[in-house]
């Protein structure tokens, strides 16, 4: 009889070094899960800035392609006339 309470102990015992031993890996691997959600979330952070600067950039760009056209334009009406002038005089 008293052995087998023994016995009984015994895997009771073991049973709960398994059990604290898988509460421990659980626990590293939430460790894990929200350690990689932090990054992700940094991640998210950085791409969500680099998205609005390219915005940023591609708006400056556009704006300077405008002005670009204008004053090639200008240019072009300037020779123009220019060559008027001259084959005007000529």
């Amino acid at each position: 009889m008293q052995l087998d309470i023994e016995k009984r102990f015994d895997r009771i015992e073991q049973k709960i070094d398994q059990l604290s031993e898988t509460v421990a890996i659980l626990a590293r691997i939430d460790e894990r899960l929200v350690s990689s959600h932090k990054r992700l979330d940094r991640h998210e952070y950085r791409i969500n800035q680099l998205e609005g600067n390219i915005r940023e950039v591609e708006q400056d760009m556009a704006k300077q392609a405008g002005k670009g056209m204008v004053a090639e334009r200008a240019a072009w009406i300037i020779f123009a006339a220019a060559i008027t002038v001259m084959a005007k005089f000529l």
